[in-house]
């Protein structure tokens, strides 16, 4: 067995160690270090924990490995360590872990939300295990192997996404143009001019395309002012005047609907909506393209962070902005020259209303 003295020869004096739960002092502070030299001690390897749905996590702390330390060396004590973690294209992120293989709960789910964001699907996540092996008052950071996490963030903080397909777009099952804006996680919204027969039917973002798990009404062409939705031989929900502009409210809680007039049946008229902000100087559109009547969509690609806005007709004159972060939440309302948005890097689906101010960024 190599002596400890000489492991630690390749270590650094006087570590500075962060903590959280009954063995942390400040989660909120991530380690931050620099560049040290990595050691690894022979069989010293960390085994990756159970799979770890958030919704099921009721501690500040939550085992993320095991370690056979029936291999260190005599006299060597684990101190807290830190897991540096990566996924897709996301930055690395670093997560402290104690030296039981225990990490902050609340750090680990921001891990994988700002990976992945808040749909809960279970995410993979590749993370280098790294420890404070300490002797004599000596430390060696130990890398412990690379572990495959598992994490499925909480279903009861993500907003589901769904679509309506029908009259405004065509009845084809993979055209995804309308959106419906999110109010709450439970109640959603669509404004138009009801073209056409005015009907339409509902699927979540889980059964697109499944005629057998769409969502409408009891009665196929049922044209009553609100009613009950159901999943099961669902009928098309028709707007009580067909060419009128409504909002059509949908509870996905209480699993109903209600239609109301637009007071204003000739809201104003835009050629164009486009994107504007951080990502391209402030210096042009990303133009979307209309949908509906007054709904407009785009797919964007954000290389970095960035600040947008809604604007049309490439002028100032009709601007929405909000002032919220779609990391929190990836909907809001805009009103005409209100704040920049603030939009984390990465490719999103973008759907705007331009009556309403409604906006989603989807996550691609």
């Amino acid at each position: 067995m190599k002596n400890i003295s000489k492991l630690l020869a390749f270590g650094f004096m006087g570590l500075a160690l962060a903590s959280c739960d009954d063995s942390y002092d400040d989660w909120s502070q991530p380690q931050q270090n620099p560049q040290e030299e990595i050691i690894t001690l022979p069989n010293f390897t960390a085994t990756v924990a159970q799979p770890i749905d958030f919704d099921q996590v009721t501690s500040d702390s939550v085992t993320v490995f095991t370690l056979n330390d029936a291999t260190l060396p005599e006299g060597v004590t684990l101190e807290k360590g830190r897991l540096e973690m990566t996924a897709q294209n996301a930055a690395k992120t670093t997560v402290n872990v104690s030296g039981n293989g225990r990490a902050c709960t609340a750090e680990l789910l921001d891990a994988v939300v700002a990976a992945y964001g808040k749909r809960p699907v279970e995410r993979t996540m590749s993370a280098e295990v790294l420890l404070n092996a300490m002797k004599d008052g000596q430390a060696a950071l130990i890398k412990a192997g690379t572990i495959e996490l598992k994490l499925t963030p909480k279903a009861s903080e993500y907003t589901p996404i769904y679509y309506l397909v029908g009259a405004l777009q065509g009845w084809k099952p993979e055209v995804k143009t309308c959106m419906f804006y999110p109010q709450s996680q439970t109640v959603q919204t669509y404004t138009t001019q009801w073209t056409g027969d005015g009907n339409l039917k509902i699927w979540d973002e889980n059964n697109f395309g499944d005629w057998n798990n769409c969502i409408g009404a009891a009665t196929d062409g049922d044209k009553a002012a609100s009613g009950k939705l159901v999943t099961s031989n669902a009928g098309a929900i028709v707007c009580p005047e067909p060419g009128t502009f409504y909002t059509l409210k949908v509870d996905f809680e209480t699993m109903s609907y209600t239609w109301t007039k637009l007071e204003n049946q000739t809201p104003k008229e835009f050629e164009k909506i486009g994107l504007i902000g951080d990502f391209n100087e402030w210096g042009g559109d990303e133009n979307m393209t209309a949908t509906a009547p007054h709904n407009w969509t785009a797919e964007v690609d954000f290389a970095a962070d960035t600040k947008v806005k809604f604007r049309a007709n490439g002028a100032w004159d009709d601007n929405w902005g909000a002032g919220v972060n779609i990391a929190e939440k990836y909907y809001g309302t805009g009103t005409n020259g209100g704040d920049n948005i603030n939009v984390p890097a990465g490719k999103y689906n973008v759907f705007f209303n331009d009556i309403t101010g409604e906006f989603v960024f989807a996550a691609r």
